[in-house]
């Protein structure tokens, strides 16, 4: 969590963590949990695929929202415009639990 505040405190010039990659290989894939800090970078010699989503666990809505709110008040930690789309999202996940 320490290391999380901290690269989100300043996303563009954090440099301390614990850095790992993984090279996939045709055929594989990668998933990560909600909130994983992560970069792709590609060869340009193959055509890649790359596709992302929003998955989500009924032991990780907790994570997730506090996830959804860092990305509302940091627009720097994310790629995508969160004032458009956090609200649906929070929408569409209060449903579900309401209907659990």
């Amino acid at each position: 969590e320490e290391e999380r505040n901290s690269w989100t405190a300043d996303p563009h010039h954090f440099t301390g963590g614990r850095w790992r990659y993984i090279v996939l290989k045709p055929g594989q894939s990668v998933f990560f949990m909600p909130g994983t800090i992560h970069c792709v970078f590609r060869v340009r010699q193959h055509q890649t695929l790359a596709l992302g989503g929003h998955v989500l666990q009924w032991s990780d809505i907790r994570r997730w929202m506090q996830v959804v709110l860092a990305q509302i008040k940091n627009s720097a930690i994310t790629n995508e415009d969160m004032r458009r789309s956090a609200p649906k999202y929070v929408l569409a996940v209060a449903k579900l639990v309401k209907a659990r």
